[in-house]
């Protein structure tokens, strides 16, 4: 790779091991073999295999163009003709080589090992179901993001040609990947435009104004149902809590959140706090609290009752960013040149030791997934293969979201073989498909649309003909 001649790199100022990232990954990518289940069928993941098998083509959905790369891992694996339990630990794998070929990039060939460890911290320093609900295209731009990023410090002067041969698209698909990596991209600009003086040019400017068009464009012309009902939702939520925001009940969730699971957060918001307060530099402290306490009430407004743990963790996830920026570009260089901190231990054994204790809870915490599979696979036990549930006989602090259930369902019956596909349908009634209770051939989507068996790809799925029974 060509480059002109560089501002010196950003790099994280305390010498951090590389070698210490790679083992990260290794545990993460093992970790995501040894519980591929839990990971590529549970919620939105199980859906999208359970399509992208049936369709036979790589499913995306809202536009976000993201997701398809995960999927050519097992799209590969199909059309090679792999047992569902080869695909599955594949789509589980995918997602983890995706983060680490962009963290290998970014320590290897751009030389920003800062932005390496940030997107570490987003993988694991608040993860706690995150790891097993996978299927989230916010996450995934911002890793790209995370990438973007590492080309403009390569060289600050943004003067070459390769630089915006790759920003044009990464901007591009950043922004397709969800509207509010916006409030990433402008945090990352703004931080780095206090922090390097070589920044502050008209060509930075521009990059700016790339990622604010990429998203006016995605909000005025390919904003389809789904996102114009979210906003929708944030409009009446906004309407109903103003002006006492205080009151939205997430504020007290996440709160008790942050307490049991995200507690890292808390205390690097902290120590950073207090760095640059130390420092005097208010305006990187009031950038990172802004940042961190407007992303958190516009999320928490589109949520506000935060019901769903593993759903609103998804969203909670990147304010790791607003910490671990900082935390890897300012305040871990000063405890290496400061002699006010040579009677800390050496930073680089403090940061295993936290690695070690966030990869173990995330590898723990697999019981929370477990524990719905297990009571679906009970259910599936008894004779038949097409079972249905009303809600009110179903435990919703098991279950979760019930509208994932079936194709959990399918997925780990057909484990044990195509012809053992089960599905199980959890709905509050089923007034909806009355008419087709009769039919012996068809499958029911709890979008309240009927498959037919010729629908199904039959090398993975070949669930038994019969009526579909109540369960009680």
């Amino acid at each position: 790779m060509k480059v002109s001649a560089q501002y010196p790199i950003p790099n994280t100022q305390y010498p951090i091991p590389n070698s210490l990232g790679y083992a990260a990954w290794l545990v993460l990518l093992t970790m995501s073999l040894v519980f591929y289940r839990e990971r590529a069928f549970f919620m939105d993941a199980g859906f999208q295999l359970f399509n992208l098998l049936s369709e036979q083509r790589i499913q995306v959905y809202h536009y976000r163009f993201v997701t398809a790369v995960p999927q050519v891992v097992p799209f590969l694996l199909m059309k090679m003709g792999a047992p569902l339990w080869a695909l599955a630990m594949g789509f589980s794998a995918a997602y983890i080589l995706y983060c680490f070929a962009i963290w290998h990039l970014l320590v290897r060939y751009l030389r920003c090992d800062g932005l390496g460890w940030v997107l570490i911290s987003l993988c694991t320093l608040m993860t706690f179901d995150g790891f097993y609900h996978i299927q989230s295209e916010f996450n995934l731009g911002l890793a790209l993001l995370m990438l973007a990023f590492g080309v403009v410090l390569r060289n600050a002067r943004l003067d070459a040609a390769w630089q915006w041969a790759a920003l044009l698209p990464l901007a591009a698909t950043v922004g397709f990947s969800h509207k509010l990596s916006i409030i990433f991209s402008v945090f990352l600009w703004a931080f780095f435009w206090l922090k390097i003086k070589e920044l502050r040019h008209w060509r930075y400017v521009v990059l700016l104004a790339v990622f604010v068009v990429v998203t006016a464009i995605k909000s005025a012309f390919f904003t389809n149902w789904y996102e114009a009902a979210k906003q929708a939702e944030f409009a009446a939520n906004l309407e109903h809590y103003l002006p006492r925001l205080w009151d939205i009940p997430a504020h007290a969730v996440f709160l008790e959140r942050c307490l049991r699971y995200y507690y890292l957060l808390p205390v690097l918001l902290g120590v950073v706090s207090v760095f640059y307060g130390m420092k005097k530099q208010w305006l990187r402290l009031g950038l990172v609290w802004s940042f961190s306490l407007g992303y958190l009430l516009l999320y928490n407004i589109a949520d506000p009752q935060a019901q769903f743990r593993f759903y609103s963790e998804v969203s909670y996830l990147p304010l790791s960013i607003f910490v671990a920026v900082p935390l890897f570009f300012d305040v871990l260089g000063e405890i290496k040149t400061s002699g006010r901190f040579r009677n800390l231990p050496d930073v680089r054994y403090i940061i295993a030791a936290v690695l070690l204790l966030r990869l173990a809870t995330i590898a723990w915490n697999h019981q929370t997934v477990g524990r719905q599979f297990a009571w679906i696979e009970s259910k599936m036990a008894k004779p038949g293969h097409h079972f249905l549930l009303k809600k009110e006989n179903a435990p919703m602090d098991t279950v979760l979201m019930e509208w994932g259930v079936p194709f959990t369902a399918m997925h780990l019956s057909a484990l044990h073989g195509p012809d053992s596909a089960k599905t199980l349908l959890i709905l509050p009634d089923f007034q909806w498909f009355e008419d087709k209770m009769e039919r012996d051939d068809v499958l029911f989507s709890p979008f309240h649309k009927v498959l037919e068996k010729g629908d199904l790809n039959e090398r993975y799925y070949r669930p038994k003909v019969g009526r579909y029974e109540m369960l009680k």
